[in-house]
């Protein structure tokens, strides 16, 4: 993935890239329009150049990244990472086709596949030639690939019943709900039908689901996922650990990831104008046919929990959230507890630990006493899918 900065800034500014105000303003104007306003925004934005060009420059390397991330966790599996042959097809690309984050995986030899088969599924003209012309760049010279996209809405059914012949090993879905759901008034229903599709004689299919990590899509994510577990029968690969009723819906609350990142270089200088660039936040759900999930790949514990909060610091104690059996249960160590080098305090948000000793202080509250050994299992890693 050399060079890939520069490769995106040339293809998004032809001539001369603006000053840091001008491409501030760009990414601003596009960041309102795709995160907050989804079921605001026309169908055509993409023909507006200027959130055209703020979308290139932030949100394809944002949205790459997630999408390198979360496929490095589901291949850390070893019944997945050795699989050959790949079938991939991605609903609602746009100008960032996830076949680019399994060529920097296969660069990596985190994956051993000797074929890729690829379909995009696209509406906008403009991000198709875009997401083509990446994939020309960038694909592995040592790598077969077959690739194509398809001018197709999302939201009908006829596409899915076009694509279902392919039986694909993974289909992603990264920040199309809005669209689906509100511009189009697919159901819910309607939805778990498409998805129907692709699940029929075909066990070792995927399903991702990639959304902005707001209260509104969060929600509504995973409700979704509660569906497809109960009417599909599918189970959760990650972030989830079981397949129980989501803990934070119960809660009255959303989950959300928040990863560090490496962005390019060309947006380091956000930060010092209030926007997050050290951090990928979204939601998302990994769902497969076969029951396979991310503790399998862990050395084997009685007990997984999911941190879902940062450590919260209060007088005499610190406390976070987890996600346990189905529960999301308040967790706690008194600070005169602490031990020199303390693992616990080590668990990030996102993390996955375990302990073998605790306290039940409530029915929800439990606490961490002195003796007890905390281990952490896996943490998700600097997201760095472009090389600087």
């Amino acid at each position: 993935m050399k060079n890939w900065s520069e490769f995106l800034l040339k293809h998004i500014f032809k001539e001369k890239i603006p000053p840091k105000q001008q491409l501030k303003n760009l990414i601003l104007k596009a960041s309102e329009l795709f995160t907050f306003s989804d079921f605001k925004r026309p169908i055509d934005y993409m023909k507006n150049q200027d959130f055209l060009k703020g979308y290139l420059a932030y949100f394809v390397p944002v949205n790459l990244s997630k999408l390198y991330g979360i496929l490095k966790e589901l291949f850390r599996h070893p019944s997945i990472s050795h699989k050959k042959d790949l079938k991939i097809v991605d609903i609602g690309c746009g100008p960032c086709p996830a076949v680019l984050p399994v060529f920097k995986l296969f660069e990596e030899g985190i994956i051993s596949a000797g074929y890729i088969r690829y379909v995009g599924v696209e509406f906008e003209e403009q991000a198709i030639n875009f997401a083509r012309e990446m994939i020309e760049r960038f694909k592995p010279y040592n790598l077969p690939v077959n690739y194509e996209f398809l001018k197709a809405d999302a939201s009908d059914v006829k596409t899915y019943v076009e694509l279902k012949e392919l039986k694909p090993d993974i289909i992603i879905f990264s920040n199309s709900m809005g669209e689906i759901f509100d511009k189009q008034r697919i159901s819910q229903e309607e939805f778990i039908k498409f998805i129907r599709y692709f699940i029929y004689r075909n066990e070792n299919f995927t399903l991702i689901i990639i959304e902005p990590a707001t209260k509104r899509s969060s929600t509504r994510l995973h409700k979704l996922r509660d569906s497809l577990i109960d009417e599909l029968k599918l189970y959760p690969y990650s972030p989830c650990l079981n397949n129980l009723p989501c803990s934070a819906l119960r809660a009255n609350n959303w989950c959300y990831e928040e990863r560090r990142w490496i962005p390019p270089e060309y947006l380091s200088f956000l930060s010092a104008v209030g926007l997050q660039v050290n951090y990928l936040k979204f939601s998302y759900v990994v769902l497969r046919k076969d029951g396979i999930n991310i503790k399998d790949s862990f050395p084997e514990h009685e007990m997984v929990i999911k941190n879902t909060s940062h450590i919260l610091n209060e007088k005499g104690k610190s406390r976070l959230w987890g996600c346990w059996d189905g529960r999301l249960v308040d967790i706690e160590r008194l600070k005169r507890d602490y031990t020199d080098d303390d693992c616990w305090l080590k668990i990030k948000k996102g993390c996955y630990f375990s302990f073998d000793k605790f306290i039940e202080v409530s029915e929800k509250k439990v606490r961490i006493p002195k003796n007890s050994k905390i281990e952490i299992l896996y943490c998700p890693e600097v997201v760095s899918f472009i090389s600087l």
